[in-house]
């Protein structure tokens, strides 16, 4: 059985990925696939720079460096994502700075469109194979009172509702919200999954 780190703690995030890769065509019997959470993975995050593509680059790097020098443990292939917005036809590099002006300060209009870019590289154990890929996501803006932040989750989905929804992400079953990706995604998650089958 083959190994598959996924870098990242969010749980939500995570959820998603493993369900892309397992639509994919990474089957439960042949690929085990883990998040940082999954193994207790304490290191420190580094201050994220670059673009989105970059970032998943280095995240995908940092978690198997650490286990090629720091750990017995091996895994055969290591994801990392990494997520933009496009707002007002502007690519936003770092959501969190845009998160309380679209929460909370009516930075978009009901209805008005946006997307979420994210950014997957995956790096085998040898650092020989790097394959990437950026899957854009496009959703419209519905206002809701009360929304939250909460550690290790997506906040933008409890506002975020995908186009020909009358309801924002948090508020549709895990089916649902998967189809959705699942629509946008399906092409090249299935290119990057051929490369470590």
């Amino acid at each position: 059985m083959k190994k598959i780190l996924i870098a990242t703690t969010n749980k939500d995030k995570f959820m998603i990925i493993n369900s892309l890769l397992r639509k994919a065509g990474l089957t439960e019997d042949d690929y085990q696939i883990l998040s940082l959470d999954d193994i207790h993975y304490d290191r420190p995050d580094n201050k994220e720079v670059g673009n989105i593509t970059q970032r998943a680059r280095k995240k995908a790097e940092t978690v198997k460096n650490y286990f090629d020098n720091e750990t017995n443990e091996t895994y055969d292939y290591f994801v990392g994502i990494d997520d933009g917005i496009v707002l007002k036809g502007k690519m936003i590099e770092n959501v969190k700075e845009y998160l309380k002006k679209i929460l909370y300060e009516h930075y978009l209009s009901d209805g008005e469109q946006f997307a979420f870019p994210r950014a997957y590289c995956i790096m085998g154990r040898n650092c020989d194979e790097i394959f990437e890929e950026t899957i854009e996501i496009p959703y419209v803006y519905v206002p809701r009172n009360n929304v939250c932040l909460k550690d290790f989750s997506y906040p933008l989905n409890q506002v975020s509702a995908p186009i020909g929804y009358d309801k924002p992400l948090a508020e549709m079953t895990t089916t649902e919200s998967n189809e959705y990706y699942w629509k946008y995604s399906e092409s090249k998650i299935k290119e990057l999954v051929k490369n470590i089958k």
